[in-house]
């Protein structure tokens, strides 16, 4: 077997995190839940732009 890179051990945590907060979630709920995440990382950006 060969070592998986860094990258990819974080994305498979990731992938593993979002799969355990989501695996009783009705398709409704998913949807409802991506679009809070997306928003959230939306406001994060831009005030990091603005900070710089």
């Amino acid at each position: 077997m060969f070592e998986e890179s860094k990258m990819m051990k974080e994305l498979h945590e990731i992938r593993e995190k979002i799969y355990e907060e989501t695996k009783h979630m009705s398709s409704k709920e998913m949807a409802q839940y991506f679009n809070e995440k997306a928003k959230k990382a939306k406001r994060d950006l831009k005030l990091k732009n603005n900070v710089l």
